[in-house]
């Protein structure tokens, strides 16, 4: 599946919020039961991870993931990285004022959110980032590897989306419509990576490989 497929599914999904304006009957179910199934250890546990998935933590993130990378050489690759979460963030604001949704009412919300609702920002941001820096980790890498990143960025996304929906400010349409267009810049900040720099293949050590065209031959 492809980005442009992602984004379909990202603005069909934006239609339905738009035409909903509060959250449909499935958002206020699953809504109802996860505040009838709340609990002290769990809400502070959600307000934690949350925190670690918001925009501005995402960003002290993807500078620290810069730095590393600019300081290894890979310049291109951490500009890639940057743009990425930048352009993931700047479409879900410009969603958000388009389709102009309203958040959960304030009475269900364990942390206050007064902007627009579609899509979640923090579920975004953290599949934006988390993904990227995981196909520049799994590149030239096992598939035990690439599994293993796959799996980090799944729970990590899933963690982050449980707790929007969990803390009442977020419906289960924003989180979907989060993980679409957060995949949606996952990948194409890969295709930019293949495309644009297909000779400089960055490893998780920092060091880099030739391309295979260019590596010596011993007779």
């Amino acid at each position: 599946m492809g980005p442009c497929a992602l984004l379909v599914g990202f603005i069909g999904l934006a239609v339905v919020s738009h035409r909903a304006t509060a959250g449909t009957a499935l958002d206020h179910e699953v809504l109802g039961w996860l505040v009838d199934h709340r609990r002290d250890g769990i809400t502070t546990a959600a307000i934690a991870i949350t925190n670690a998935g918001s925009p501005v933590a995402m960003a002290v993130l993807a500078f620290v993931a810069c730095v590393i990378l600019w300081r290894r050489h890979s310049w291109g690759t951490g500009a890639v990285v940057a743009a990425t979460l930048a352009v993931a963030y700047c479409a879900s604001t410009l969603t958000k004022t388009i389709v102009g949704a309203h958040r959960p009412p304030r009475a269900v919300q364990l942390l206050l959110e007064v902007d627009q609702s579609y899509p979640s920002g923090h579920v975004t941001g953290t599949l934006a980032l988390v993904g990227i820096v995981a196909v520049v980790c799994g590149t030239n890498r096992a598939w035990v590897i690439k599994a293993a990143l796959a799996g980090v960025v799944l729970v990590a996304t899933a963690l982050v989306a449980l707790t929007r929906l969990y803390l009442g400010v977020h419906w289960l349409t924003d989180v979907v419509g989060g993980c679409l267009l957060g995949g949606a810049a996952v990948l194409s900040g890969a295709a930019v990576l293949d495309r644009v720099m297909p000779a400089r293949a960055v490893s998780v050590d920092g060091l880099t490989e030739p391309p295979a065209s260019t590596v010596p031959q011993v007779a």
